[in-house]
């Protein structure tokens, strides 16, 4: 692993990421869900994990969601990848205003997020999702 670079999600990553996804055993995310800010990480020019930014405008509450990395990476490649999304996309909310980052997540992130300066504020909680019209989120 000689070069790490970061550059925008595209629409056209969103079949790899859903190939992602299933092959960790998690249900894809509705592409109508994913923020217009999201990042892919490339690890020697081949791509290694995803991160996307929700932007709150009315709070300066950010959250970081729907992190996921490519099946076949080590644990420290995966955790380098994310690393490097998580540092870009607090560099973005900053420079962007917002004063804090929230993130929902699985308990393998949650302990290495702990390690980099996230606090734990809720213990049981559980991420819902509802339409606001009477269509289903697709």
């Amino acid at each position: 692993m000689n070069n790490i670079t970061i550059r925008p999600y595209t629409d056209g990553d969103y079949d790899m990421l859903c190939e992602w996804w299933h092959a960790h055993g998690k249900q894809e995310k509705p592409s109508i869900m994913l923020p217009k800010c999201g990042i892919i990480c490339e690890l020697d020019g081949d791509p290694a994990t995803a991160l996307f930014l929700h932007m709150d405008n009315s709070c300066g509450m950010c959250m970081a969601e729907h992190a996921v990395s490519k099946p076949c990476l080590t644990l420290k490649q995966a955790k380098t990848a994310f690393l490097h999304c998580v540092s870009c996309l607090r560099k973005i909310a900053s420079d962007l205003g917002y004063h804090s980052m929230a993130v929902f997540t699985y308990p393998g992130i949650s302990r290495l997020l702990k390690k980099n300066g996230f606090q734990q504020i809720s213990q049981n909680n559980v991420l819902l999702v509802s339409a606001t019209k009477e269509e289903p989120c697709q």
